[in-house]
């Protein structure tokens, strides 16, 4: 059919047409789009081209005032996949799914934080999305970064900034390697005072570019330059020093007493009494060597065994290792090196730990640390060492008191208010009830964690959560509360010793009910012993995910502001 124009008696016709059935207004808006079907009706057959005139404009105008259908909303229920991580977007770190920034602010954002990571400095992820249902920004965070595994997983350091747009919050999440460079004050901080403001006035790219901004210069200014010695430079001028001229020597000179006859001296280790050969004196060797090729060469056998990469070999030689190390010892060793082996290799390294941990508690970095999280990591580390008290009663019977006396002062020295600087107190068990979620009572009840909350005068409070170190509760990945527990261990098929065993952990939420079930393997079994224990490793059924993400965790720090 030809693309030339309509002839304009033919236009004017059918805009008589439109005009007589009262659509007249809306004659520009069908002409432009209207040729083909216009063409149609230059066709034969009367009636039908005057039928299609007649519908043709009535279905167009119906047509272009239906809505679009709206995109795919973000809720709590979806909220975990609808965001899409920055990595699958073609490694970058910005996820803006509603389109909130312009291109040139997340092409810049990706610039910058890209060299960050390459650094190896810090990996910054940031999300920004319009609304997440009644989902807590908080835990809509933490969430988000323990399912994208957000920085290294050795360094653990990884942010992740979120915007709530809907509930005007801010969330900062990082992991536990950047908590000593960003702790929570800092965190905060950055919100107020380069963020807040301008999300307040509407200027949604200016706040995060000056958050990431902030975020880049803290941790720029917590890296350490070492002193530089000056180099000294050599000119055609400069003199090299030269070695001083030799001495003349003098003639030799022999005291005439030199060539008097000396008296015979016995020679060292023989005895002229008892015309015997006297026992020499003890040599460095004789004393130690013995204790250098007992801990030495065991050592060094160690060493290579923890070398091998195989994990069954490894596990196999280290049961020989330690079985023919316990018979050479049990039948060689006297009772001074037993007691040397078993008690004193044991003081010195636990009190060496002790004094490690304790070095670090007057380190820098650990004083930017958060209260709530100095005394995480205290607890965390003193783990299983109690019986030391009893053990080695000489030195720590006073380093476990005191020890005590410094996680309660953590824990129980009031706070200042954030928002009025007004002294702080305490509530207890039950006058904290009201100011804790349903999920959050039950963690109090299971014992996974134990909150604290903090009352001003004014009507402010604080919440501070403590996980138990101690509990085996795992995150919940419908609620996300540390509520998670073993129900079940199902054993679908045995190790034998040519092949490895698998079978089924079922596990159930205290809080919501959620049911979830994981894949367990058990190692193939020993050919050198038949009852040898299988080692475990599980991994989730209902995992999917194949994120290039490095492997980091979220600590639990940060900060969140309002606007």
């Amino acid at each position: 059919m030809s693309d030339e124009p309509l002839p304009p008696q033919t236009i004017q016709d059918l805009r008589a047409a439109g005009e007589a059935e009262g659509l007249a207004e809306f004659w520009p808006r069908l002409q432009p789009h209207c040729q083909f079907s216009i063409r149609l009706l230059l066709m034969p057959r009367l009636y039908a081209q005057l039928l299609l005139c007649l519908l043709l404009p009535l279905t167009l105008l119906l047509g272009g005032c239906q809505d679009k259908q709206p995109a795919g909303r973000i809720t709590a229920d979806n909220y975990l996949t609808a965001i899409p991580d920055p990595k699958s977007l073609g490694e970058t770190y910005v996820s803006d799914p509603d389109s909130l920034l312009q291109p040139g602010t997340v092409a810049a954002l990706n610039a910058q934080l890209s060299g960050l990571d390459q650094r190896g400095r810090a990996h910054i992820d940031v999300v920004l999305v319009q609304s997440i249902g009644e989902e807590a920004p908080k835990t809509a965070a933490t969430a988000l970064f323990n399912q994208w595994k957000i920085g290294d997983k050795d360094k653990n350091n990884g942010l992740l900034l979120l915007l709530v747009m809907d509930q005007h919050r801010v969330e900062f999440e990082t992991g536990y390697g950047l908590e000593g460079d960003l702790p929570d004050v800092t965190c905060f901080r950055i919100q107020q005072q380069y963020m807040v403001p301008e999300l307040k006035a509407g200027r949604t790219d200016a706040a995060v570019q000056a958050g990431v901004d902030a975020l880049i210069r803290e941790l720029a200014g917590s890296l350490t330059t070492p002193a530089l010695v000056p180099d000294i430079p050599l000119g055609p001028d400069a003199e090299l020093a030269t070695p001083p001229p030799p001495m003349e020597q003098a003639p030799l000179e022999v005291a005439p007493e030199a060539y008097q006859m000396q008296p015979e001296v016995a020679s060292p280790g023989y005895d002229e009494d008892a015309n015997q050969l006297a026992e020499p004196a003890p040599s460095f060797l004789g004393q130690w060597g013995g204790w250098l090729l007992t801990l030495g060469v065991p050592a060094l056998i160690l060493l290579l065994i923890l070398r091998t990469s195989d994990p069954q070999k490894k596990k196999e030689r280290l049961g020989q290792f330690g079985f023919w190390t316990f018979v050479i010892a049990l039948f060689s060793l006297t009772w001074v090196s037993w007691l040397v082996l078993a008690y004193v290799l044991p003081l010195l390294a636990v009190h060496g730990y002790l004094l490690h941990l304790y070095r670090r508690t007057r380190q820098p970095q650990w004083q930017r640390l958060s209260r709530r999280r100095q005394y995480q990591r205290l607890r965390r580390t003193h783990r299983y060492l109690g019986f030391t008290a009893y053990l080695f009663p000489l030195v720590l019977a006073w380093y476990w008191p005191w020890h005590r006396r410094r996680l309660a002062h953590l824990r129980n020295d009031p706070y200042t208010c954030p928002d009025c600087a007004q002294p702080m107190h305490k509530l207890d068990g039950t006058a904290e009830k009201p100011y804790l979620t349903a999920g959050e009572q039950t963690e109090e009840m299971v014992e996974s964690v134990d909150y604290d909350v903090w009352a001003c005068p004014n009507g402010h409070y604080l919440q501070l959560a403590y996980a138990n170190p101690d509990s085996a509760l795992k995150q919940c990945p419908a609620c996300h509360y540390l509520t998670l527990d073993l129900e079940s261990s199902e054993t679908v098929r045995a190790a034998t010793t040519s092949a490895s065993g698998w079978g089924w952990n079922r596990f159930r939420c205290k809080f919501c009910q959620h049911e979830q079930k994981a894949r367990f393997t058990i190692a193939r079994k020993s050919e050198s012993s038949s009852s040898s224990g299988g080692s475990y490793s599980s991994s989730s059924s209902s995992s999917s995910s194949s994120s290039s993400s490095s492997g980091g965790s979220s600590g639990g720090g940060g900060a969140g502001s309002s606007w």
